[in-house]
């Protein structure tokens, strides 16, 4: 029986110059793989996807620039770096599968991941909701960890080299490839042909030439955080040396102000400010130790997710995202910058546990007659937002009622802040008792957190000396001092947001002489 001989494969086509200089290799056959098309150029790599005859699976090929393939020594501690990164298997990491030579090309073949990279995303959508940024965080923090117990520094971690595939996994890619740059002065990287985009993220030691650890990728993941939340990074200038001055001498902007119309959790402002810390020691030291603040950060929304966090802290930010997405993304951008100047903090915190004791109130003796035209909303992060746009009382009422703080603490947080904002629109009508009576409902409370009660109190201060009630207000300014104190003692980031969000009179009279 005759059996039809098999096809040769075709010649590999020859590489070509692309008109800037560059070899394209679109066409060629580098050992198994088939090069299929060019996906983007980079300072140090073209990258291309191609297909693996072999296995019959898509790869990345990343071909080293013609100009470094030139330099031995560099060539062979790209490959000597490339092979060690090659070992690191995590589901985070965009993996390595081989590293090669053909001709004067040398090569890195990884995992395709299909999707876009960050930089890409925060191009086509701005900036990123907080549990898409948690998630991000975690994935990469994950990865960190792994590198950190096999002796891997990244040096190069940046929107560009965090992809998120299709199924919404998140990928740490360029493992090798970026190690490369560790240790370089700023000068050879500009010698090398670098982007902006790798000075942008990179540490103070790095800047300098020192010699680099795992707390160099934790400050370029505070960077990067810094960047999807805000939309722009902490620091931005027009060359390298301008570049660094900034990451040397100067400190980034407030995160909270930066981010228009948004709610951040406290925890995570605190977390991404440790991060951007000048000198290592002042950061966290390892990615576990960031690992156990992202744990800690999300359990304070629901206790529930330790379980889950115990065993995969990827998992719990899945539960994240279900718990946490809020849908008023659907509100326009110019209601959530309106919605800025209104928010008395910002920040998830815990604050759910004080709403047990509150005894349930029906939505008929909340909302008076003229509420019926309020909306309900989905959420009630949607519905604070809603508050904030009409600034209203029945609005604001409506936060709590249609959410009842009992349901989750995310509500109670909520239901908390609108009851400041309604009690701040009385205090601006005059209408003094029932401000006060819009503050008691937590005000006393132990249970509730520390910096909500604080700046009620302070609210209370300013309307007692406002109507010349001298005894009144001298009652809460000392039980604000000794809460200050308190503050001051153990929770230095909330005590700034409570400088910047009390009335100025009164929180500038409790700072020490």
């Amino acid at each position: 029986m005759n059996t039809p001989a098999e096809k040769p494969d075709p010649p590999p086509a020859r590489p070509t110059d692309d008109g800037s200089g560059a070899i394209d290799l679109t066409g060629h056959l580098m050992g198994d793989y088939q090069v299929l098309r060019r996906l983007g150029r980079g300072g140090m790599a073209d990258v291309y996807v191609a297909q693996q005859k072999s296995l019959g699976r898509k790869v990345a090929i990343k071909v080293l620039r013609k100009d470094l393939a030139g330099d031995a020594s560099y060539v062979e501690r790209f490959r000597r770096e490339a092979r060690a990164v090659a070992k690191l298997s995590h589901a985070n990491i965009v993996q390595v599968y081989e590293v090669g030579q053909q001709d004067s090309h040398y090569y890195i073949v990884q995992e395709f991941v299909d999707g876009q990279n960050l930089r890409e995303k925060l191009e086509r959508d701005g900036t990123l909701s907080v549990a898409d940024a948690v998630k991000v965080m975690a994935g990469v923090t994950d990865a960190l960890i792994a590198a950190n117990e096999a002796g891997v520094t990244h040096r190069d971690i940046k929107p560009e080299n965090i992809m998120l595939s299709r199924r919404g996994e998140v990928k740490v890619a360029d493992f090798g490839l970026a190690r490369v740059l560790g240790g370089e002065p700023l000068t050879d990287l500009t010698q090398a042909g670098l982007t902006m985009g790798t000075p942008r993220y990179m540490s103070p030691e790095q800047m300098q030439g020192k010699a680099v650890d795992t707390r160099s990728d934790l400050y370029s993941l505070g960077v990067t955080m810094f960047h999807l939340l805000c939309g722009r990074p902490p620091f931005e200038a027009d060359d390298p040396l301008a570049m660094a001055v900034k990451h040397l001498q100067e400190e980034p902007p407030d995160l909270v102000e930066c981010r228009a119309g948004e709610d951040l959790p406290m925890w995570l402002v605190a977390t991404v400010e440790k991060l951007l810390r000048k000198t290592p020691e002042q950061r966290m030291q390892s990615p576990q130790e960031l690992a156990a603040a992202i744990h800690a950060g999300i359990t304070q929304l629901s206790p529930s997710l330790a379980r889950t966090t115990a065993t995969s802290l990827s998992a719990a930010m899945a539960l994240q995202m279900a718990v946490d997405h809020q849908k008023s993304n659907r509100l326009s951008r110019h209601w959530k910058s309106l919605a800025l100047w209104l928010l008395p903090l910002v920040g998830l915190l815990a604050g759910g546990a004080w709403a047990a004791n509150q005894q349930t109130t029906s939505i008929r003796q909340l909302l008076s007659a003229d509420s019926q035209d309020v909306v309900r909303l989905d959420s009630a992060a949607a519905q604070y937002l809603e508050a904030a746009r009409v600034d209203r009382p029945q609005a604001w009422r409506a936060v709590w009622t249609y959410h009842s703080p009992e349901d989750s603490q995310t509500n109670a947080d909520y239901a908390v802040k609108a009851q400041l904002q309604l009690a701040r629109l009385y205090q601006q009508r005059g209408e003094w008792q029932p401000a006060a009576d819009a503050l008691s409902q937590f005000i006393d409370d132990a249970e509730a957190p520390l910096l909500y009660r604080m700046l009620g109190q302070a609210m209370l201060v300013e309307m007692s000396e406002q109507q010349a009630d001298v005894k009144t207000a001298g009652r809460w300014r000392s039980e604000l001092q000794k809460n200050y104190e308190q503050l001051a003692a153990t929770n230095p980031t909330h005590l700034e947001l409570f400088h910047r969000k009390a009335p100025r009179s009164v929180a500038e009279r409790l700072k020490p002489q």
